[in-house]
């Protein structure tokens, strides 16, 4: 287990895709379809052992079977509280598996939601996975090919490792001294304890889900490709208009964005669909000027982008590997008030995990190549995520693109957007698209 991993291992941070199916989904076939996946996805099914040097390490021996939680569907978004339940549900560590599997099942139409720890995948990782779900489900007698071992972010396989100085190595020498004093570990029951008053504080979570048409994701593309942006650079103009129309600039870290960064491109070995945690992120300053036009604008968003991440090294979570891997581990117990340690709670504050630091983080997985049709059987109708929930961020929009359509899925914090404003964000974000495409 690599930094970057180690970060995300104790926190409170699950991700999940669903999957929009037409077809009669056999319950017994899914299952064996994804027994059968735990050969091509070494992460698929494993545990964490943490060693007497505190390294921590996925295991696959002596995991247990999946299962799948079958519900049956009443409803069209009874899956999205399903995805709540499921990010607000901690995976038991020690033992594993750190992925689980529900299916609303009817006769016509079933929603497969897929909820994994973060520190095992990304979005991307979760959208191949349902499409190889598909696959076995609709082919059961498919062979499996076996991918490689998922390539680990090191230094050995990044172009451009974080550099770390010698006054800075002097420091977190100290920090790591001062900290083995107190000799603090955590296991599989303090994360479960973390989930539970992670989520008595922030039950009010609110949760949105929606989709362009194809004929609304195709001009939108068109367009985007007539004005010179990226669609992605599109879709963050309309909801950054959208929140200064709706909420405007009253709260200053509305002028922060989150920008969920994909680093399988980025990496001197080859990932391919490897399921693991090759994500990163930046941080962009946005000041929305509702006088511009919305492509001068989406211009000028393009830029700075293009400028925060020619500034940001995506690697720089490999400086992690420098502090005591239980330090790591401490930052969220700290935050959350289950272990009183002056050395997390400074790290916590630069780290700037006190409060809401964005006014919207958007992870936009893009045009995913996979089959919609499977052997004629199962149409894969839509695919929504990656539904995170993260308490620094104000709003967190999960985008993916399946079968020429986009899809959007909006978390947010109901104790400052309710969910009349979440709905006038939706409506004012979407009309900014669709005027500035036709």
């Amino acid at each position: 287990m690599g930094a970057p991993e180690r970060v995300l291992l104790m926190m409170p941070l699950n991700v999940v895709m669903a999957a929009n199916i037409r077809g009669d989904v056999d319950v017994e076939r899914l299952a064996s379809a994804v027994d059968s996946l735990r050969k091509r996805h070494a992460l698929l099914a494993v545990r964490v052992v943490i060693d007497e040097n505190d390294c921590a390490w996925f295991v696959s021996a002596d995991v247990p079977e999946f299962t799948i939680n079958t519900i049956p569907r009443q409803a069209e978004e009874q899956w999205l509280q399903i995805a709540v339940t499921e990010c607000k549900t901690s995976f038991p560590i020690d033992t594993g598996p750190l992925v689980r599997f529900s299916l609303l099942h009817s006769p016509e139409r079933s929603d497969l939601v897929v909820c994994a720890h973060h520190a095992i995948c990304d979005g991307i990782s979760l959208t191949y996975l349902i499409r190889d779900m598909l696959q076995q489900l609709a082919e059961p007698g498919r062979e499996v090919e076996i991918l490689p071992e998922p390539a680990a972010i090191t230094r050995d396989t990044v172009p451009s490792p974080p550099p770390s100085n010698f006054i800075a190595r002097g420091f977190i020498g100290l920090f790591n001294k001062l900290w083995a004093r107190r000799n603090i570990r955590f296991d599989s029951n303090d994360l479960k304890r973390l989930h539970q008053l992670f989520w008595e504080k922030n039950r009010d979570a609110g949760v949105l889900a929606w989709e362009a048409s194809v004929a609304e994701t195709k001009a939108l593309v068109s367009r985007c490709r007539a004005e010179n942006v990226t669609v992605n650079t599109a879709l963050w103009t309309a909801f950054l208009a959208a929140q200064y129309e709706v909420q405007g600039e009253a709260e200053p870290f509305r002028a922060s964005a989150g920008l969920a960064v994909s680093t399988r491109d980025k990496l001197t070995v080859p990932v391919g669909e490897a399921f693991g945690f090759y994500a990163s992120s930046l941080t962009a300053h946005f000041e929305y000027d509702p006088r511009q036009t919305f492509w001068d604008a989406a211009r000028i968003i393009h830029q700075k982008i293009r400028s925060s991440l020619a500034k940001t090294n995506i690697f720089r979570s490999l400086s992690a590997e420098l502090l005591a891997p239980t330090l790591l581990d401490s930052l969220y117990f700290s935050k959350y008030g289950l272990i009183k340690s002056r050395l997390s709670d400074k790290l916590v504050q630069q780290m700037n995990w006190r409060g809401i630091s964005y006014g919207y983080a958007i992870t936009n997985v893009g045009r995913m190549n996979i089959p919609t049709t499977y052997d004629d059987q199962y149409q894969l109708e839509s695919v929504y995520g990656p539904f995170v929930y993260s308490d620094v961020n104000e709003k967190t929009v999960g985008v993916i693109t399946v079968g020429d359509k986009v899809t959007f899925l909006m978390s947010y914090n109901e104790t400052i957007v309710t969910p009349h404003t979440a709905e006038e964000i939706r409506k004012t974000a979407m009309d900014y698209l669709s005027n500035a495409v036709n």
